[in-house]
């Protein structure tokens, strides 16, 4: 997270926070999700675990920012 500076939320829901964000190194516009993991789920929440899956699937997307 040090790498990117929030410039102001977008949105959210049941589990996370949208921010519209810029890459320190490039000046890039991004957005960034914070997802919240409560501590008595094992692994996370599935549609959290699901919408991961997916992201690494586009991983290769010039638009998808690498885990």
């Amino acid at each position: 997270m040090e790498a990117f500076e929030k410039l102001e939320k977008v949105g959210g829901g049941t589990y996370g926070k949208v921010y519209r964000a810029r890459e320190k190194a490039t000046g890039l516009i991004v957005a960034l999700k914070k997802t919240r993991l409560h501590e008595d789920e094992e692994g996370g929440p599935p549609t959290t675990l699901c919408e991961i899956s997916i992201l690494r699937m586009l991983g290769r997307d010039p638009d998808i920012v690498r885990f």
